[in-house]
């Protein structure tokens, strides 16, 4: 007998770590583009937090620099082929969620990979970050695969502060509410490639 397991239309999920970003210089840089930019409120997903407007190509401040430059050191490493040549376009914002804040489901149209850095990260549940299972199954009653193949509806990653995830901006997804004192502080972006 040959058991022949064929995995069909797999979602690519990115953890990147070890990244060398100074996140206390980042945070401070965050904090002050809080005083200058009044932020998105209405049409996204976040919901009692700060969302900078989104900064775009060749009108991206210095401060998120770090992040973009990291993208050199992780596109070579990155199993796509054909291997991700350069970055078409890019849109960028800084968020800040104090206790309360959350996330909605959502997703990204019109790009490629999307993705989040964590800046700053307090300890207990400041609040995880679930992928939603992209196939239909449940609607259709199928929980023999979902709890035995996936192990449910959604998978959460934990935020760690220096931690990046790159995902397909398709994949829908949300943030939990920050339950502790601090503000969690994180980097969100959209990526177009080639």
């Amino acid at each position: 007998m040959k058991i022949d397991h064929q995995p069909l239309f797999p979602t690519p999920l990115y953890e990147i770590s070890g990244l060398e970003i100074d996140n206390e210089k980042l945070e401070k840089d965050i904090y002050e583009l809080k005083e200058k930019d009044p932020g998105i409120e209405k049409g996204y997903s976040n919901r009692g937090g700060w969302h900078s407007n989104p900064q775009k190509n060749n009108e991206i401040q210095e401060i998120f620099k770090p992040v973009i430059d990291a993208f050199g050191k992780i596109f070579p490493e990155m199993i796509f082929d054909p291997k991700i040549s350069r970055i078409d376009s890019l849109s960028i914002w800084a968020n800040i969620n104090p206790k309360g804040s959350y996330n909605t489901t959502h997703n990204h149209p019109g790009c490629d990979l999307s993705g989040v850095y964590y800046v700053k990260v307090p300890e207990g549940e400041s609040g995880t970050l679930n992928f939603i299972d992209p196939r239909p199954a449940l609607t259709y009653g199928n929980n023999f695969i979902v709890e035995r193949y996936v192990g449910g509806e959604f998978v959460s990653r934990f935020p760690i502060v220096g931690n990046m995830y790159l995902f397909p901006s398709s994949f829908n997804h949300n943030v939990g509410t920050n339950l502790t004192e601090e503000d969690r502080i994180s980097i969100s972006f959209n990526l177009n490639l080639s």
